[in-house]
């Protein structure tokens, strides 16, 4: 591996100056950066990503206020155009389309919903409990097993018998199956509606974004997160609260890290000499 330094700043020494910084040996061992407000923690983070971006490394940047990824856009190296994959869920004309559940493996199924599940979980914490969350894991690997499915289908799922019906039926896995065909179909009327509300109120105030529900609605996915990582794309995510909302934005942005903590562990099927380093 190249062990590049991505520099910091300068140190004297005797009168005489040297670089000093991160290697990408240690970039490996994550980096923490904190500060007070206005202390240049975000100047910091862009000279240290510039420097990735001109030495053509791979890299995604989520930025929950859109100023960096602005900046970003603004002096990005022209050697490198055909690299950006820009993510911008306030573009209403021309919304990328990101199905959390399409083309899943079968044996990452059951990761994927954990990952969707544990995002919804890191927001709403507070109103959560078991059986919600138990409820909503099983919509979400019936789904899984399904073609031309998004997350619009989890409320439909939950209150269309008909559709309820159509997805059971090319449900593989026995547990879940079971689920939808003897547990839940066993609760009585009053049961259900109380154990399904509070899905619906929060994937319903999720998706009630249009341009959230631009993008998760598509039911063909235009963003490979494992060809990025393997390939060294870079990708920039400007999820600015302003225009998203904070609730929205930071679970926009859990999603995000769930699919490239995903992708990341896919990579055991490939020898860790072999893996191109990226940096979130």
């Amino acid at each position: 591996m190249n062990d590049t330094l991505i520099q910091i700043g300068t140190r004297e020494d005797w009168g005489s100056e040297s670089s000093f910084g991160i290697r990408q040996s240690d970039a490996r061992h994550h980096t923490y950066i904190i500060g007070k407000t206005g202390s240049g923690k975000t100047t910091l983070l862009r000279n240290m990503i510039l420097q990735h971006l001109y030495l053509g490394h791979g890299l995604a940047l989520l930025d929950p206020h859109g100023d960096l990824a602005d900046e970003l856009l603004d002096h990005f190296p022209p050697s490198r155009a055909n690299d950006l994959v820009y993510f911008n869920p306030g573009d209403l004309e021309f919304p990328v389309g990101l199905n959390l559940l399409a083309n899943v493996p079968p044996d990452s199924r059951h990761l994927v919903a954990s990952g969707i599940v544990a995002a919804f979980k890191s927001i709403w914490r507070d109103s959560w409990g078991p059986r919600m969350e138990y409820i909503l894991h099983n919509a979400l690997l019936a789904l899984l097993d399904c073609e031309n499915t998004s997350l619009l289908g989890v409320n439909r799922l939950l209150t269309d018998a008909e559709y309820r019906a159509w997805v059971i039926r090319q449900v593989k896995d026995p547990f879940v199956r079971s689920f939808w065909t003897e547990e839940f179909a066993s609760y009585d009327a009053r049961f259900v509606r109380e154990a399904i509300a509070p899905i619906q109120n929060k994937i319903g105030q999720f998706l009630m974004n249009a341009p959230i529900r631009n993008i998760l609605g598509q039911v063909k996915s235009k963003i490979d997160f494992r060809f990025i990582m393997d390939t060294g794309r870079v990708f920039i995510a400007n999820l600015s609260k302003g225009k998203l909302g904070a609730d929205k934005a930071n679970l926009l942005g859990s999603l995000l890290t769930t699919q490239f903590q995903l992708a990341a562990m896919s990579r055991a099927d490939t020898p860790e000499t072999d893996r191109r380093d990226f940096h979130l």
